[in-house]
């Protein structure tokens, strides 16, 4: 593949679109390729080793090899001529706001951050134009989960606000529509996450003996005949947490590709897009999981902050419309 060389110190053009946002402090010295394999999945590390070795990835605007070792605050960007954007909803809104922290509401069918052929339709891209490029996220969300999304403005503010996040200082609530009746008010998921090999799905995990530490404790807020309204408290933060501990308890959740119980509903997806019949399968266009709490110490203040977003409009209908039937 012919990709456009750059030389060190100039700005890489527009073929080359940034992967993720900057590097965390956490993947210091870490080689680029694994960083890559193990944050972005949709490759393997062979693959990723290979678009290094063409000069389709660059860090901080230079070509690197594949032992090259990352810096915290590192730019990552792939060689992705500009494609026609999907759609999103881009009514993010600020919810609250005092001094350097922010929590700004993402809507369900939105990117947190630039992949695949979205680059301008994303959550950072709004909040830079909404509220000034000084704002940046401090988590990320599922491009199809809605909710409360924290950001900040300043390094001393966020590094504050990372730590008490990697610290699980951060009190976290989500609300769920889940597949199934919940024979139980409360219960606890204490399962290790990791890597399903057995899967169709390479990038899929699940509750596996040599994973990861992952504990959320679940709690039935209504029942329908055919559906549950859960809320989800993750004690730990590994990715798709919620979604892989609901559909390990036997509840998948409304609307979730990946964690259907029939993987080809995924393949479809991924091959042919959100089509009607993954929409039949899934019980939904978009899957039914909100961000809605959020309970925080604010760096500045020392007070503590206690911010909700209710259910969005659309898993409301959703939900009516199970307790109509």
């Amino acid at each position: 593949m012919d990709f456009t060389d750059t030389s060190a110190g100039r700005e890489a053009p527009k073929e080359y679109r940034p992967i993720g946002a900057p590097v965390e402090i956490d993947a210091a010295e870490e080689r680029v390729d694994g960083y890559l394999a193990r944050r972005y999945p949709f490759f393997s590390r062979a693959a990723w080793q290979r678009r290094i070795r063409e000069g389709g990835l660059l860090v901080n605007d230079t070509p690197v090899k594949v032992a090259t070792r990352l810096q915290p605050g590192d730019r990552i960007v792939m060689y992705y001529p500009q494609l026609t954007e999907p759609e999103v909803d881009r009514g993010i809104r600020v919810l609250w706001t005092e001094g350097g922290v922010m929590a700004v509401y993402k809507p369900g069918n939105l990117p947190m951050h630039e992949n695949g052929p979205y680059r301008k339709n994303t959550f950072a891209a709004l909040l830079a134009e909404k509220v000034g490029s000084e704002w940046a996220a401090l988590h990320r969300l599922d491009r199809e989960t809605s909710g409360i999304v924290l950001c900040s403005a300043g390094l001393t503010t966020r590094q504050r606000l990372s730590d008490d996040w990697a610290s699980r200082r951060v009190h976290k609530e989500y609300l769920a529509i889940a597949h199934g009746v919940t024979t139980h008010d409360h219960w606890d998921v204490n399962g290790p996450i990791g890597d399903l090999q057995a899967s169709r799905i390479r990038i899929k995990k699940w509750v596996v003996p040599d994973g990861l530490e992952a504990l959320t404790h679940f709690q039935t807020e209504a029942r329908s005949v055919s559906h549950s309204l859960i809320r989800a408290f993750p004690k730990t933060g590994r990715t798709n947490q919620i979604r892989i501990h609901s559909a390990f308890s036997g509840h998948h959740l409304v609307g979730d590709k990946t964690y259907h119980p029939d993987e080809d509903v995924f393949l479809e997806y991924f091959a042919k897009g959100n089509t009607e019949n993954v929409q039949q399968k899934t019980g939904f266009v978009r899957m039914c999981l909100h961000a809605t709490r959020l309970v925080f110490v604010h760096p500045e203040t020392g007070r503590e902050v206690d911010i909700v977003s209710p259910l969005p409009e659309d898993m409301l209908d959703f939900w009516v419309n199970t307790t109509s039937v």
